[in-house]
């Protein structure tokens, strides 16, 4: 009943505006970046030409070439993260349809089955444009080029210990297009669990503005950007976009990933037992 009920309330979130509108957005921004990436490359030497994963508009190495694409991304990312559908819950408390779809699944069984749909769709949104860039890539650019941004040699000590800090270093060395395909779904993911987040903020606190629903993930990620700021240049990195765009070469902890992630998921099961225990009247 679960399964089934988050298959459908997912859908339903894929066709309502707001999830339709970030996918747009960040269609656009991925056609821009693709686009101005063909227009600047056109006709050059694969000698002399880029790894077709290393224009990619959420790689991290774009930085050495053109940042501006890459660093609007980071500015909006915190605001679209919630449109998807971490507001949905929201708008079932305001419109009181929360209640039909309690007496049908029960209260704990309807908050699981949003929280499940809120993360899939989140997901499917923030991984289908990215993903559809790595397909014009591979289809618009050699695929035997295997130059970097930064224009280091392989050789050099500055490449290795580059890549040495690269999130999933293994799989960058075994196959930089599994690297790219792997760190798509991992950016989709933690974007469907920050979506939960919202969601989860929802049902503990109701809300009068749904414009307050942006501070949650708004300021845990500029926050990390603040305690980063203060942390010795020796430190691992706190930052939430050193551990999500690819090819970044700031040094970083594994565990300070997973402690994040994991305290967004507890947070997000604890709001499900809590509001699964409320009167869905109240």
């Amino acid at each position: 009943m679960i399964i089934k009920a988050t298959m459908a309330q997912t859908k339903l979130i894929l066709k309502r505006k707001e999830a339709i509108g970030v996918f747009y957005v960040l269609f656009m921004m991925v056609l821009a970046n693709f686009i101005g990436n063909v227009l600047e490359f056109q006709g050059s030497y694969v000698s002399e030409m880029y790894h077709p994963m290393r224009l990619l508009l959420i790689s991290y190495d774009m930085v050495n070439w053109n940042a501006d694409g890459i660093l609007l991304l980071i500015q909006v990312y915190p605001l679209l993260v919630p449109c998807v559908a971490g507001f949905s819950l929201a708008g079932e408390y305001r419109r009181g349809t929360q209640v039909f779809m309690v007496s049908r699944l029960g209260n704990r069984s309807y908050y699981v089955s949003k929280y499940l749909s809120v993360f899939l769709a989140t997901m499917i949104i923030f991984t289908l444009p990215f993903l559809l860039e790595i397909l014009l890539n591979c289809v618009s650019f050699p695929l035997s080029a295997t130059g970097n941004l930064a224009n280091w040699s392989y050789y050099s000590s500055e490449y290795r210990d580059a890549v040495e800090h690269y999130f999933m270093k293994g799989l960058f060395l075994h196959s930089p297009y599994l690297y790219a395909i792997a760190g798509t779904l991992l950016f989709g993911a933690v974007s469907g669990l920050f979506g939960v987040f919202t969601a989860a903020v929802s049902s503990l606190i109701r809300v009068k503005y749904t414009v307050f629903l942006f501070l949650p993930v708004f300021v845990s990620l500029n926050l990390s950007s603040i305690v980063g700021s203060k942390l010795p240049r020796e430190a691992p990195s706190i930052l939430w976009y050193d551990y999500l765009l690819l090819f970044n070469d700031q040094e970083k902890s594994p565990v300070i990933l997973a402690a994040g992630l994991l305290v967004l998921i507890l947070f997000s099961v604890a709001a499900a037992c809590i509001s699964g225990k409320k009167d869905c009247l109240s």
